[in-house]
């Protein structure tokens, strides 16, 4: 389920705001916004910050001493510098891609976001720090961020209006799938991939159980409705909106022509075997596992969700256009 919840499109802008001299009120935690979607609408009372990189972090100190000034927490989030994939993980706990994601345990209580300070790549990996079901916002620092809700000269405008709870709630469906005793999540994509090698891989892709396509080539990539406009959408698929919450499968290098992209109602099952080759399992990029031959990737759009905070509904195409249709360096930020 994608839905949208909270801050009416008719609500007043920041610039509003700041010649009004306050930051406007929330609506109601029982409330419904002019388009019918239940509100939320309660203050933030803490902040986590996430960082990665260099230029993540310095913005995070300054929003902790803004944050101060304002007599909100802030709370410290930032993994370790961002390195390759992640190999294996603890089942449970916060090791990438795998079910369970662990966090922090001594975060604050009552209402609260999460800031990621980067690209998408350093939302992905909030999403694996962040226990599930609190909000993220996305400051991009990197290049695409399509993910990401604003730029850095934005944050400082936008977040008065959301700290007092005025800002809806973007719901995208996680990934979950299963290859013999690992079990994994993933925002964008779960992928099988060749090994070191890069030898040609043999691979069988069911759907419910239905044969749909044998493919030899570099690996198959299933990817969420969220992840269309990610590695899958670099290996030939389609860009997909998020509300239509499909699974898109792509075939990676095929050898033959007859094998395309193709897309899987979201109540099906998809489940790519490994019939010849050395190969990887990958969730989102951020960590590899191996996949012995014989070995089974099953993987299915499951119950949980990742919640994106959003100004007001997200513009599917108009950030397509600017993110991916214009430049060669991805048409800047939106």
């Amino acid at each position: 389920m994608m839905g949208y919840y909270g801050i009416r499109d008719d609500a007043p802008t920041g610039e509003d705001r700041a010649a009004a001299g306050h930051a406007g009120e929330a609506t109601g935690p029982a409330g419904r916004d002019a388009g019918g979607n239940p509100a939320t609408g309660q203050p933030v009372a803490w902040v986590g910050l996430f960082a990665t990189k260099a230029a993540g972090r310095a913005l995070a100190e300054q929003l902790r001493r803004w944050l101060a000034g304002r007599g909100v927490t802030a709370v410290e989030l930032s993994g370790p510098p961002a390195s390759g994939p992640a190999q294996g993980g603890m089942k449970g706990g916060a090791g990438p891609g795998v079910l369970g994601p662990g966090g922090p345990g001594d975060l604050p209580g009552g209402p609260g976001i999460v800031v990621s300070l980067g690209g998408d790549g350093t939302l992905l990996r909030a999403a694996r720090v962040v226990p599930p079901g609190i909000p993220l916002l996305g400051v991009n620092l990197g290049r695409v961020g399509f993910l990401a809700e604003m730029g850095p000269e934005e944050v400082w405008e936008a977040l008065p209006q959301v700290l007092a709870g005025r800002f809806v709630l973007d719901e995208r469906r996680l990934l979950e799938g299963t290859a013999g005793r690992d079990a994994w999540w993933a925002v964008n994509d779960l992928a099988v991939r060749s090994g070191g090698t890069a030898r040609l891989l043999r691979l069988r892709i069911r759907v419910d159980g239905q044969l749909a396509a044998e493919v030899a080539g570099d690996g198959v990539v299933v990817a969420t409705a969220t992840g269309s406009t990610a590695y899958a959408l670099a290996a030939g698929g389609p860009a997909v909106p998020p509300d239509l919450e499909c699974l898109v499968v792509v075939p990676l290098s095929s050898f033959s022509l007859a094998v395309r992209p193709f897309l899987v109602a979201p109540s099906r099952r998809v489940a790519v075997e490994l019939l010849e080759g050395e190969a990887f399992v990958t969730a989102d990029g951020q960590e590899a596992r191996p996949l012995p031959s014989g070995g089974v990737l099953e993987a299915g759009l499951g119950g949980r969700t990742l919640r994106l905070v959003r100004r007001r509904p997200w513009p599917f195409y108009d950030v397509l256009r600017a993110k991916l249709f214009t430049t060669p360096g991805g048409g800047g930020r939106r």
